[in-house]
């Protein structure tokens, strides 16, 4: 089977998206070639692909020769896609929830992720995979801006900004999937360093989310909510030479780290 022909295939295929899950099929060779070409693997890299649908990027994968895993939660997607086109052995194609699965050893993480749970699956990844070195990811193109936006930060912004660095690969307009969605698309990458080991991450982010749920209020009054003593959390803030007055963005992400090694060192739990 042909490129042309895989895609037309998969087109044929609309009407068993599930819109519950966010299913649209991404039917541009050109688009599809130019994503997977963006995780530049090793030889000996372990790819793990979300999201395998009907193997829109599953195919492009399969043309290398590396250990390819890709995952899916809807087994009828599965089926299908083995339907479509004969894998060779080096590609697994299983079901699986890409918020259970375990990331930890794969190199290389690739995807088209659902818009509903875009947020969610990236936060795993960059707190679980802490051994990949790239993530090329397709999201709504709004998400992106927003998540990359600095005058709108947020715990899963500051996280990213911590663990990585990110670059556009090419904007994917609605119309290179069936069934067509009603916004655009962005694929982007992500060049991971060496703090997406750092072991103190989930407590990090922890910590960020539970002082961004008063946002809106000065860090002092944040942080009193978090360890209950208005008195605790001023001194805290005074050791970390952070202002009272200022809103939980206004932090920088060795601020938090700071705020944290400090917690620990005062044996407080939150």
């Amino acid at each position: 089977m042909d490129n042309k022909e895989f895609y037309e295939t998969i087109k044929s295929y609309k009407l068993t998206a599930n819109k519950s899950l966010g299913q649209n099929f991404l039917i541009d060779n050109d688009v599809a070639l130019k994503i997977v070409s963006a995780l530049k693997e090793n030889e000996n890299d372990a790819i793990l692909e979300i999201g395998t649908g009907l193997g829109s990027l599953t195919y492009q994968l399969a043309k290398k020769s590396n250990n390819i895993t890709s995952i899916d939660v809807d087994e009828n997607m599965i089926n299908i896609a083995n339907t479509i086109y004969k894998y060779p052995d080096n590609v697994v194609i299983k079901r699986e929830n890409a918020l259970k699965c375990d990331v930890s050893s794969y190199d290389l993480i690739i995807g088209n992720l659902p818009y509903y749970i875009t947020s969610g699956i990236i936060e795993y990844l960059l707190l679980n995979a802490t051994n990949a070195k790239r993530f090329v990811l397709m999201v709504q193109k709004e998400a992106y801006y927003r998540l990359i936006d600095k005058k709108e930060k947020s715990p899963l912004s500051l996280l990213l900004s911590y663990v990585g660095k990110t670059n556009v690969v090419c904007n994917v307009t609605r119309n290179a999937f069936a069934p067509v969605p009603h916004v655009d698309s962005l694929c982007f990458v992500v060049e991971l360093n060496e703090f997406v080991k750092d072991n103190n991450n989930k407590l990090l982010y922890k910590l960020m989310c539970a002082l961004f749920l008063y946002r809106r209020k000065n860090i002092l009054n944040c942080l009193t909510n978090l360890v209950k003593d208005k008195a605790v959390a001023q001194a805290i803030l005074s050791e970390a030479n952070i202002l009272e007055n200022i809103r939980p963005e206004a932090l920088s992400i060795n601020e938090y780290k700071n705020l944290l090694k400090i917690l620990n060192n005062k044996s407080i739990v939150f």
